[in-house]
């Protein structure tokens, strides 16, 4: 049975790639690479598919199913989305639309040109290059920030009592 949970995982991951790949082919098309809903949307639907994983887990499991596999469900739903994010991202910016990264660079020197504290003076944060060791990061940094989420709702959804 687990062998099914990490089967519907990685379907409900790779819907989650493909609105991901949608998401970022959308942002090129209509070069619109500052819109803070698409932003915040790319934040958002991967901890709802990574719940629904669990959920889906739970139901293919008749009830009877453990915290390590509700976490393993949300977590490989995670990564397709992620891991997509970033390739997808880093090929776009690096060999699709080389002019977008001006337009992302100029929009973190305003936000950093606009930062009235010492950290922001003091120059701690570099940058970006965009380069594929940095996608590589943000991509584990974005898993690991965002399996928090996914230990929360799957204590929740492996402790709610059968029916």
């Amino acid at each position: 049975m687990e062998q099914s949970i990490k089967r519907n995982s990685f379907i409900i991951g790779l819907v989650g790639a493909i609105i991901t790949m949608g998401i970022y082919l959308y942002m090129w098309q209509a070069q619109d690479y500052l819109n803070p809903l698409v932003n915040t949307s790319i934040y958002i639907y991967p901890i709802i598919l990574g719940v629904v994983a669990q959920v889906w887990a739970r139901f293919v499991m008749k009830g009877v199913v453990s915290f390590k596999q509700v976490v393993l469900a949300y977590f490989i739903c995670i990564v397709m989305i992620f891991l997509t994010e970033s390739i997808t991202y880093y090929i776009l910016l690096n060999y699709v639309d080389v002019g977008a990264k001006e337009i992302l660079l100029n929009a973190w020197r305003g936000i950093t040109e606009k930062g009235t504290s010492d950290l922001a003076q003091t120059k701690v944060f570099k940058e970006p290059t965009y380069s594929f060791s940095e996608f590589a990061l943000g991509f584990a940094t974005k898993t690991l920030m965002f399996t928090v989420p996914g230990l929360i709702t799957g204590l929740v959804v492996s402790k709610i009592p059968q029916r």
